[in-house]
């Protein structure tokens, strides 16, 4: 015991020690319920605060999700939408570039008839005129091969 008396007197702790250590406690145990209750309280508050906010996040992120599949959605259907016009107007084009191709192939087609046919009376004429020309010829070849 002699020992533990000259350590505590060498760590200058003398006979207030053990009143200063009761007070501490009663005070611990009077104002520990009032203070720690209330930081319990805080931190109760701050966690239903971050878990409200989580699935508050959860929620947005479920409907940004659905928005974005409607906006897919929307966008293919739009992409669709677009190639049947095109397919429509590229078939009005090709069939309006038919009927003109037809038309110049009738043309070109009436204007060679009419050209044949002129040449074939051009060359009918001109052997009518030879041939009634040819008896002409053929009586002179005769009278000079005679002579």
């Amino acid at each position: 015991m002699n020992t533990i008396v000259t350590i505590l007197n060498s760590l200058k702790i003398d006979n207030t020690f053990l009143v200063q250590f009761v007070l501490f406690l009663v005070f611990f145990n009077v104002i520990a319920p009032i203070l720690f209750n209330k930081l319990q309280e805080i931190l109760d508050l701050r966690e239903s605060k971050t878990s409200k906010l989580d699935s508050h996040a959860n929620d947005l992120y479920k409907k940004v999700e659905e928005l974005q599949e409607k906006y897919k959605a929307s966008i293919e259907k739009t992409h669709q939408d677009s190639q049947v016009i095109a397919s429509k107007k590229k078939s009005e084009i090709l069939a309006k570039e038919r009927e003109i191709l037809l038309g110049a192939e009738e043309k070109m087609t009436s204007d060679y008839e009419a050209k044949r046919a002129q040449l074939l009376k051009e060359m009918n004429e001109k052997r009518s005129t030879v041939l009634s020309e040819a008896s002409v010829l053929s009586n002179s070849l005769v009278e000079k091969l005679t002579k």
